[in-house]
């Protein structure tokens, strides 16, 4: 008899072990989707930061890029994982860089699985969580820096949920934590009101009013002199305090205006359903749960998500925090159990990340020139960089593109940093390419030698016009180079 019990539980953790392939599998599958998304356009500020840091071992201030932006004050919020890419690019390309993101995808889908899997949330229902909580971030995802910001969350989320229902002692951690993240990412104050809503929770349950739920073992004075620390641990970067300021100053209703990250979602559009889906499968999986959640969980995850629909550029935050903050329902309430032979489950893992790799394979970007998100006017760099221009009017979305290429023979007029132009720059842009009232003389006192823009825009079709004091050289189906009458052609 002691022979068979022992066979009975090793064949049980034999099981066990293999049904955790379903999440491993899915951490995998999600880390390698993610990385091999099209190239946004802000991975060229980031190379072009990462690269003037790398050569002068300072950051680029006043600013090195551009013609137009003078000595307006601006903050590189992202400046280390701007160093990191760069250097991953540098040293092995494009597909190094994928790479390199990947493995931090990795890391943190696999601190997610792991903190759930330690709260009792089993196999099953860790898959799912992980595949939910992945939905909103595919708008988003590719050679970011927003995964750093997303691993530094969820680090942060991890010692702040650990402490309250351990009362350990590692989250004196936490202040080292909020360094890194204000050096990678201006996502911090995400940190801040999960933070705040503990000191809350212990100060509430301090006292003696009503309390729903077991108590949290929060230590109220230590973890105050956390909070505290970690509130001024972003300004510990080469910015110094004024990082603090930058993503409330991004959120205000100046930049909202220019940068679709910072405005709500579209309805119906690709992020909407996306972030919906979300939802729904998170909802589905708490009814199917009859989950009971406490209140400053109920309270955080309400925060995260409003402000999800509140920003873009929150949702992949609010969507990977949610589980960590049902953790506890997800693993206690009742469900049916999923049983299925140890065999099925290798195979559909090996299924699932074999399909995986392979697509992320197929769409991954293999050089700086795609696939990318908006597609970028290659045949018109290369054709400007043979006029000898030195100032160039471009596409906002396409300047930094044209700078990694040109820079420092050519600057630019604007790039795709709004926080730095916002509103003369950006207004004079604006007022240019959307031919409004004077828009001539606004391009003539810009004064650049050429105009590299989109081949159907108004404003390409206007400096094609016999007599407009401009000539057309060239170009393909995205972009057009124009030339003032006064330069000399290649």
């Amino acid at each position: 008899m002691p022979a068979l019990s022992q066979a009975a539980e090793q064949m049980t953790a034999n099981v066990a072990r293999h049904r955790g392939a379903a999440p491993a599998a899915a951490i995998v599958a999600i880390a390698a989707l993610a990385a091999a998304q099209p190239l946004d356009a802000d991975l060229w500020v980031h190379l072009n930061n990462g690269r003037f840091i790398a050569g002068r071992g300072e950051l680029p201030y006043p600013d090195p890029f551009t013609f137009s932006a003078g000595d307006a004050v601006w903050t590189v919020h992202e400046w280390l994982p701007a160093l990191i890419i760069f250097q991953l690019v540098d040293l092995g390309g494009v597909i190094a860089a994928v790479l390199g993101i990947a493995a931090v995808y990795a890391l943190t889908w696999g601190l997610l699985e792991r903190t759930l899997a330690a709260q009792g949330v089993g196999p099953w229902m860790r898959t799912a969580a992980l595949v939910t909580a992945s939905l909103p971030l595919f708008p988003f995802a590719g050679i970011r820096p927003l995964a750093f910001g997303l691993l530094a969350a969820v680090l942060a989320a991890v010692l702040a949920l650990h402490h309250r229902r351990t009362g350990s002692r590692g989250v004196w951690l936490l202040p080292l934590v909020f360094v890194v993240w204000g050096n990678v990412h201006a996502s911090f104050p995400i940190g801040f009101a999960l933070l705040a809503t503990f000191l809350v929770e212990a100060l509430w349950a301090r006292s003696r009013l009503p309390f729903i739920g077991p108590r949290p073992r929060t230590r109220f004075a230590p973890f105050a002199a956390v909070t505290a620390l970690s509130v001024v641990a972003p300004a510990l970067n080469p910015s110094g305090l004024r990082l603090l300021a930058q993503p409330f100053f991004q959120w205000g209703g100046e930049f909202r205006r220019f940068n679709s990250d910072w405005r709500p979602p579209e309805a119906f559009s690709e992020t909407w359903w996306f972030f919906a889906a979300f939802l729904v499968l998170l909802g589905l999986l708490l009814i199917l749960r009859r989950a009971r959640i406490e209140p400053a969980m109920l309270g955080l995850l309400i925060l995260v998500l409003a402000a999800g629909f509140s920003t873009r550029k929150v949702m992949p935050f609010a969507a990977v925090l949610a589980p960590l903050l049902l953790a506890q329902p997800l693993a206690t309430a009742g469900a049916a159990r999923v049983s299925l032979p140890a065999w099925a489950v290798r195979a559909g893992a090996v299924l699932a990340v074999a399909a995986a790799i392979g697509v992320a394979a197929a769409i991954s970007p293999r050089t700086l020139d795609g696939p990318t998100v908006v597609p970028m006017p290659a045949a018109a760099r290369d054709l400007v960089a043979d006029t000898g221009a030195t100032r160039i009017f471009g596409t906002y979305h396409w300047g930094a593109f044209l700078s990694w290429a040109q820079w420092p023979d050519a600057l630019v007029f604007i790039d795709g940093r709004f926080d730095l132009f916002v509103p003369d720059t950006l207004s004079d842009y604006l007022s240019v390419t959307g031919l409004e009232s004077g828009w001539r003389q606004k391009l003539m006192d810009i004064d650049p030698d050429a105009v590299v823009i989109q081949t159907d825009s108004p404003l390409a079709r206007r400096l094609a016009e016999p007599g407009s004091g401009w000539r057309d050289i060239g170009g393909d189906s995205i972009a057009r180079v124009l030339l003032p009458d006064r330069a000399k052609s290649a």
